[in-house]
């Protein structure tokens, strides 16, 4: 039996030191695999004379229903009031969020024959956050340099490119090191069923036919011409004009370390070039909220997509008068964030309605429900 989709009876409540206060209309949640952190902007009730115990800097969990989905700090508590309302709109970011403007300071600035979870650490520990890996990460970086003045962000996101590892930040406030796509959500996207809006997203400005990448190497084993002057490339075979790209690798390389940056380099931009962003009702599926980093199955002819998998790369909560309770999906081809070998297709045909009369799946029984 498919499932029945409605707006469900779930809340955002902010939480500050085991206090919860419920938010109202206006509220959103805002989590990317493309920001490590998080946001939120949500209004809760102020009573005349007892503003709600929450100021700037305090450190919270932004709960939807019964599940936390962003741990983080209180950027602004501003009041306001109209005719009828009086509240105090508590807007942040995720712990991680330190790392996007801040600074990376690291003694010696450098880091020799290190395994990127050590690099990582050592650049978000003064921060207080913590790491979770639950991916492998590979071999030792053998030189790695912070450059003047790079932000943290820019040296952790760096570091996990190297071994084409992806780094975001999880419910409790954590860096992740992690790969795309590892679960699957239980629920599904249905056209004609929780499927309030879709458009398309993407193009293939950002994609070339060939990637060169050019590096050095310090191996004392290597010829020394050899050692200077590494090469590697790799070709998008769906593009056939002439529109290639030269990459310099950071720092000293290897061979393998090459290959596999220009490989990564292909399938992240086709991954890119393509994508659609869902209106769905509600925030949760049968009482879990929209995850990111997961996989959901999609079941659109409008789409072209028949029970396929891709991978939920932003999730939005967001609550208003015109709309109630929505979540914004945008979904991706799993390769825009993962290693893999390319394996996700579009189907370049059927985009409309031929031969369908109705705004349901093609079958009664199709696993629509996510099954």
């Amino acid at each position: 039996m498919v499932a029945q989709y409605t707006r469900d009876a779930a809340k955002i409540s902010v939480i500050v030191a085991g206090v919860a206060y419920q938010g109202w209309l206006q509220s959103e949640v805002d989590r990317s695999l493309e920001a490590l952190c998080g946001t939120f902007s949500i209004p809760v009730s102020l009573v005349p004379g007892n503003p709600p115990a929450i100021k700037r800097q305090d450190l919270v969990q932004i709960k939807i229903g019964d599940r936390v989905v962003l741990t983080g700090y209180v950027l602004a508590a501003e009041p306001f009031y109209r005719r009828g309302d009086c509240g105090m709109r508590i807007t942040g970011r995720s712990r991680a969020g330190d790392l996007v403007r801040c600074s990376a300071i690291y003694k010696g600035g450098q880091w020799r024959s290190a395994k990127i979870d050590r690099i990582i650490k050592d650049i978000i520990t003064p921060f207080g956050l913590e790491m979770k890996v639950d991916t492998d990460i590979g071999a030792v970086v053998q030189d790695f340099k912070l450059a003047h003045g790079e932000t943290a962000l820019d040296a952790v996101a760096r570091a996990a490119r190297l071994r084409g590892v992806l780094v975001t930040s999880d419910d409790a406030g954590r860096v992740l090191l992690t790969k795309a796509g590892a679960q699957r959500f239980k629920g599904a996207i249905v056209r004609g069923h929780n499927v309030i809006a879709m458009e398309g997203i993407g193009s293939d400005e950002e994609r070339h036919s060939e990637y060169i990448a050019y590096g050095q190497s310090t191996d004392m084993t290597m010829d020394i011409d050899l050692a200077r002057g590494l090469k590697a490339s790799a070709k998008d075979d769906e593009i056939t004009r002439y529109l290639p790209l030269v990459i310099n690798a950071d720092g000293n390389t290897t061979q393998a370390e090459l290959a596999t940056l220009v490989q990564h380099t292909v399938r992240v931009r086709r991954g890119h070039s393509m994508g659609f962003r869902y209106q769905v009702e509600g925030w949760t599926f049968e009482g879990e909220p929209w995850p990111l980093n997961q996989r959901v199955a999609i079941y659109d002819d409008v789409a072209g997509l028949d029970g396929a998998e891709w991978l939920i790369c932003a999730v939005k909560q967001t609550c208003d008068l015109r709309d109630g309770d929505v979540t914004e999906l945008t979904v991706r081809p799993i390769e825009a964030y993962d290693t893999a070998p390319l394996k996700t297709k579009v189907k370049r045909h059927n985009w409309g309605n031929r031969g369908n009369t109705t705004n349901h799946p093609r079958g009664p029984h199709d696993k629509a429900g996510g099954g």
